[in-house]
């Protein structure tokens, strides 16, 4: 009986054959080569690279910009009508398809490391190809709708960059043996001297980086600026549902010295706190008036405002992913929310001995107070009680003495059965162009 020697015996390349399998579908040995990538591969290779780092741009954008999620949530609302949360999507899709790219690019960089021919299956050329067509068109929706947001990545900079260096560094150091390894294995070609002075140049530029930061948190304590006032804008809305009386009484228990409201004016002259032109996005409108669901806010009466639900939407909507920090009392407290008015807004502001700025959207022509909106507002702020100098407007109202004169002739001839309003004095409300510090 005669024994045949193996000519030759493979070593098992578990390792080997998982990378190459993923990456390329190449899961047996006669289908791996070491032979140099074609130039398609290579092709595919930097379409692969330009999206991992249009990725890492576009995933280090949406976590710099969390804090303003719901601003960009306000945009898309202003085009479309529709209140929903869309960070939700998008995030989801910029961690599913950063992931996806970098696992190919490990994959690929241990193509590289073990000298094995790049070999990209069609399958995953498709997702990278798909994956790089939606990000590039998310960068161009958010720069339409959301373009100033994009000041925020120098200001972060300020503070992110010392970290972002290290890190730079870091990866730029991991990788020089793979750029060693492909020039020392490859035949000599201006390829691999461009490769060689390219990696140069970016580990220069890395090192030489620190001299370009700034960073503002460091600095003599002497030269600190006081600190400056706070603002509520509609309150505390991070805390609790928007232009209510318990986001005012939040903002004022968080330090804020001052208010900022939005007043609309109802059909019976009643000045309330409302953001937006129609009442669904924040009260129950759709259940209590279901035909009205779309209608101009100051087109209702205040009793029938005041009838609506403005808490249940913060914690069905939860804008700002806080509900859950709230307790159960605070929970009950903010689901039996009302509509504001303005004089309670403003006692509240008067009794925590802070100022009020309010941006006033003048009712329709067709609106019965349309004449009157000025007085009527007026008319409210002195019933409230609060110093008129701690009381300032948005850019929307003229405050002249004109002005005035002109909202009390027109009140006049209008509604000649109201009792008369009280004596304005010059400067009554004043512009809004800083916080009173009175």
């Amino acid at each position: 009986m005669v024994k045949h020697q193996p000519l030759q015996v493979y070593e098992k390349q578990v390792f080997v054959s998982f990378v190459t399998g993923i990456y390329g579908c190449r899961w047996k040995r006669y289908q791996r080569s070491q032979d140099d990538s074609s130039r398609w591969e290579c092709t595919w290779f930097i379409i692969l690279c330009s999206s991992f780092f249009l990725l890492l741009f576009w995933a280090y954008f949406w976590l710099v910009a969390q804090n303003d999620f719901n601003d960009f949530n306000w945009s898309v609302y202003n085009r479309s009508g529709e209140w929903r949360d869309e960070t939700i999507p998008i995030l989801a899709s910029t961690t599913v398809g950063f992931s996806y790219i970098t696992f190919l690019m490990i994959l690929a960089l241990f193509h590289i490391s073990f000298g094995q021919q790049l070999n990209l299956y069609w399958v995953h050329k498709i997702g990278v190809l798909a994956t790089l067509l939606t990000t590039i068109s998310g960068v161009i929706s958010v720069d339409d709708v959301w373009g100033d947001e994009w000041d925020i990545l120098l200001v972060s900079l300020q503070s992110t960059a010392p970290f972002l260096h290290i890190g730079a560094l870091a990866t730029v150091t991991a990788i020089s043996w793979l750029v060693a390894g492909y020039v020392v294995r490859r035949e000599r070609s201006n390829f691999q001297v461009m490769v060689m002075v390219t990696y140069i140049i970016i580990l220069l530029a890395l090192y030489l980086a620190p001299l370009t930061f700034t960073c503002p948190c460091i600095m003599d304590r002497h030269g600190l600026k006081h600190r400056p006032d706070i603002i509520g804008r509609r309150g505390a809305p991070m805390l609790a549902p928007e232009n209510t009386m318990v986001s005012f009484n939040r903002a004022l228990q968080h330090g804020a010295t001052s208010l900022e409201a939005d007043v609309t004016l109802s059909v019976d002259g009643v000045p309330f706190l409302m953001r937006d032109r129609t009442l669904k996005r924040t009260t129950d409108v759709s259940k209590v008036f279901p035909s009205r669901e779309r209608e101009d806010a100051s087109f209702f009466n205040w009793t029938e405002i005041r009838s609506l639900n403005a808490g249940h939407w913060f914690l069905e909507t939860d804008p700002y992913w806080t509900v859950e920090n709230l307790s159960t009392r605070d929970r009950s407290r903010i689901g039996n929310q009302t509509v504001c008015s303005l004089v309670e807004m403003l006692r509240l502001a008067a009794r925590a001995n802070g100022s009020a700025m309010l941006n006033i959207r003048k009712p329709p022509p067709e609106h019965p107070r349309y004449r009157s909106w000025f007085m009527d507002t007026l008319w409210a702020v002195q019933k409230a009680g609060i110093s008129q100098k701690r009381v300032r407007t948005g850019e929307g109202a003229r405050l002249s003495a004109d002005r005035k004169r002109e909202a009390v002739n027109s009140r006049d001839e209008t509604e000649g059965d109201h009792e008369p309003d009280p004596p304005l004095q010059q400067g009554q409300l004043q512009r809004n162009t800083g916080v009173s510090g009175q």
